[in-house]
C-alpha cells in the first residue's frame, strides 16, 4: 500500500495533535512498517463525513463523543462506506457499553483516554497486521 491515509476525528484539537505526534514519533523511531502517513483532521462529525467521503482513509481514530453527532453512528456509516477501513475508537467514557458497542459495530480496537504512546503503538501494529492479512487473502 502506498502512503496510508489517516483521519483523526476528535472535537478537542489537542487530542488530535497528540495522536498525530504519537504516530509521527512511532514512525521516526522505526516502530511501524509505514514511514509516512497522509493526515486529515476533523473536529466535528460533519467535517469527518466530508473528509471520509472525499479521501476514503485507510485508518480512522474516532472519538465517540462529538458535539454534533455520535461517533458510534459515524463508525457504522464509515464501515458501510469502506468495510476494509481500520477504525480505532477513542473515548474518555470507556464504559463497557461503549467498548462492546464499538467492537460489535466494526471497530478494530478501543482506546481509552488519556491515551499513551504504547496504546497508539498497539493500535497501529494491529492495523498493520490487518492490512497484511487483507493483502495475503487477495494473493492466490
Amino acid at each position: 500500500m502506498k502512503e496510508p491515509k489517516l483521519l483523526l476525528v476528535d472535537d478537542v484539537d489537542y487530542s488530535r495533535q497528540l495522536l498525530r505526534n504519537n504516530i509521527m514519533s512511532l514512525t521516526e523511531m522505526k516502530l511501524l512498517k509505514y514511514r509516512t502517513f497522509n493526515f486529515f483532521n476533523a473536529g466535528t462529525a460533519a467535517d469527518a463525513k466530508a473528509l471520509f467521503t472525499l479521501h476514503q482513509p485507510d485508518i480512522v481514530f474516532l472519538d465517540i463523543e462529538l458535539p454534533d453527532y455520535s461517533g458510534l453512528e459515524l463508525l457504522a456509516q464509515f464501515k458501510q462506506q469502506k468495510p476494509s477501513c481500520f477504525i480505532a475508537m477513542i473515548s474518555g467514557a470507556s464504559t463497557l457499553e461503549n467498548v462492546t458497542n464499538s467492537i460489535k459495530m466494526g471497530a478494530a480496537t478501543f482506546i481509552a483516554k488519556p491515551f499513551t504512546g504504547d496504546k497508539i503503538l498497539a493500535a497501529m501494529r494491529l492495523m498493520e497486521k490487518q492490512i497484511y492479512l487483507q493483502a495475503s487473502q487477495r494473493t492466490p
